[in-house]
């Protein structure tokens, strides 16, 4: 699947997201739980979802199925929009949209892009847009979507001129959102081979979230050449950190749907609460 295959770090992290990925006692009560609404709903639903994030990285690095792959994208993507039904304003960042972008899904890419409540409720719109905060970054993910680019060049050029002394490592990301935004090609794959260079992919893959891709992809990076296909920007970066294989926007004609529950949630169910007028329309 990459050249990155015959490294030991390689083989020992694939050994370790399989071992999550295995089917067993413990996957059938979760399953139960959320089932039957039993226990902690929230938690288990959470747990089911690094299950199947698990899967979706065997599916690929171990077994290169690329239509298992982009199934087990969707089925992660949408347990955790079920975690949304639960927490509306859970802390929602970049990474998170990563195995909605890869299954090319386009209903639940959908919710995902029109999703702000995280973002736009009052107390939050001030982090959102300070350029020290890391709520800034998130939210240029969400502009770029939606394909919101004045606005998305006004917020790089803020955060690029400030004078950051603290998580001044996520600058790069903000370069190629200007590149997306103007439209710049040749700018965006210098980015993103900078981005996956050795000096700065062995701080950038390893953040604490990427339990099952640190060993395997360029998290970031693999969202913003995904990005610029959709934008059909056809990106050629020469890395292992970026699977060639994953870019093509290539929906499948069925998305499996493993468990009853599962398939009878509506990507679309109306947030409940104080939430519920920021719930999302199907087909906007």
């Amino acid at each position: 699947m990459s050249d990155l295959s015959n490294c030991e770090a390689f083989q020992k992290a694939l050994a370790h997201v399989i071992q999550h990925a295995e089917f067993n006692e413990n996957t059938v009560s979760l399953i139960d739980y959320i089932t039957n609404d039993k226990g902690n709903v929230p938690f288990c639903t959470g747990m089911l979802g690094n299950y199947s994030e698990a899967n979706a990285m065997v599916s690929w690095f171990r077994d290169g199925d690329l239509i298992a792959f982009k199934q087990w994208c969707f089925i992660a993507a949408k347990l955790s929009r079920m975690e949304f039904q639960f927490d509306a304003i859970e802390w929602f960042p970049a990474y998170k949209h990563l195995y909605a972008l890869l299954s090319d899904n386009e209903e639940i890419i959908s919710w995902y892009r029109q999703h702000r409540v995280s973002y736009d409720r009052q107390g939050s719109i001030k982090d959102r847009d300070h350029p020290r905060k890391p709520d800034f970054h998130g939210y240029q993910l969400i502009l770029a979507l939606n394909h919101e680019w004045e606005l998305l060049r006004e917020r790089c050029d803020l955060i690029l001129n400030a004078d950051l002394k603290k998580d001044r490592k996520y600058l790069i990301d903000h370069r190629f959102y200007l590149a997306l935004a103007n439209g710049d090609k040749t700018e965006m794959e210098n980015v993103l081979t900078e981005l996956t260079s050795p000096k700065i992919a062995k701080i950038r893959n390893h953040e604490f979230a990427f339990t099952f891709t640190e060993h395997f992809i360029a998290t970031h990076a693999v969202i913003y050449t995904k990005l610029a296909w959709r934008n059909g920007y056809q990106l050629d970066i020469d890395t292992p950190w970026i699977p060639k294989e994953w870019l093509a926007i290539a929906p499948l004609d069925q998305y499996p749907e493993p468990w009853a529950f599962l398939e009878d949630f509506d990507i679309f169910t109306a947030l409940e609460g104080e939430w519920k007028d920021y719930s999302l329309a199907r087909g906007k």
